[in-house]
C-alpha cells in the first residue's frame, strides 16, 4: 500500500461510515459543545405537534440535540427545535417553516440529510408523527388551575357543573383529560399562554412567536 493510498483511507472510512466529520451539514459541533435537551423540551415539540403550530418549537433551545445512533445514515443527530418546525411542516404542508430547519452533524454521527431541503420536500401535510403529550403537566405548566380548566370546560359545555367536571377529575380521569387535550388546549385563551411558558427562547425568539396567531382547529367537512 502507498502512503498516498493509506493518508485517503481515514477519510474514506469516515465517508463510509456516513460520520459526521464529512458529511456536509449545515452545522459541525464538537465533541464537547452539544447541548443535551431537558426534559420539557420535548413537551414543547409534542405540544407543537398536537396544535399543528410552530409556536412552541421557539421555546426549545436551538443546541439542544438528540443522537439516534441506529437511525439510517445522515439521520443519526438532529436539533431539537428544527425537528419541531420540521414535524408541524409535515402535518401541516407548510413548507416557509423550514426555513428554520438546520441540519447538524457531530465527529462520529451525521444528520445532513435532515436539512430544509428534506423538510421541503415532506411538507405534504398527509402525515401524523407520533406523540408523547403529558396533558396535565403542560396546563399547569401554563399556569391553569384545576378550578380554571373546570370552569374553561362548563363554560364550553363538556360538563353541565364545576360539581360535574370535579367529579369527572377524579372518577372519570381519562374522560376529563380528552376533554383537557380536545377543547382547552386547541382554545384561544390556551395558545394566549404559550407566550408566557417557561423555556428558552430568547427575546428574538419571544418576537416570532408573538406574531404567530390562534387558528380555529380544522376540522373536515361531513
Amino acid at each position: 500500500m502507498t502512503r498516498a493510498v493509506a493518508g485517503l483511507l481515514p477519510g474514506l472510512v469516515l465517508a463510509l461510515c456516513g460520520c459526521g466529520l464529512v458529511s456536509g451539514a449545515d452545522e459541525q459541533v464538537g465533541v464537547t459543545s452539544p447541548r443535551d435537551p431537558d426534559p420539557i423540551e420535548y413537551q414543547f415539540l409534542y405540544l407543537a405537534r398536537h396544535l399543528d403550530s410552530a409556536k412552541p418549537c421557539y421555546l426549545i433551545h436551538p443546541q439542544s440535540l438528540i443522537r439516534s445512533a441506529f437511525n439510517t445514515p445522515g439521520t443519526r443527530v438532529s436539533y431539537v427545535r428544527s425537528g419541531c418546525f420540521r414535524d408541524v411542516a409535515f402535518h401541516t404542508g407548510d413548507a416557509a417553516l423550514c426555513r428554520q430547519v438546520r441540519s447538524v452533524s457531530t465527529l462520529f454521527l451525521s444528520g445532513h440529510r435532515l436539512d430544509a431541503a428534506a423538510c421541503r420536500e415532506n411538507a405534504t401535510g398527509n402525515g401524523r408523527v407520533a406523540n408523547s403529550l403529558d396533558v396535565s403537566a403542560i396546563v399547569a405548566l401554563a399556569g391553569f388551575s384545576d378550578e380554571e380548566v373546570d370552569r374553561f370546560l362548563v363554560a364550553k359545555n363538556r360538563f353541565a357543573s364545576m360539581a360535574e367536571a370535579a367529579e369527572a377529575r377524579h372518577r372519570e380521569a381519562a374522560r376529563h383529560a380528552y376533554e383537557v387535550r380536545d377543547v382547552l388546549l386547541h382554545s384561544r385563551e390556551f395558545f394566549a399562554r404559550i407566550d408566557s411558558l417557561p423555556g428558552f427562547a430568547a427575546d428574538a425568539d419571544r418576537a416570532e412567536m408573538a406574531k404567530i396567531a390562534w387558528q380555529p382547529r380544522f376540522t373536515a367537512s361531513p
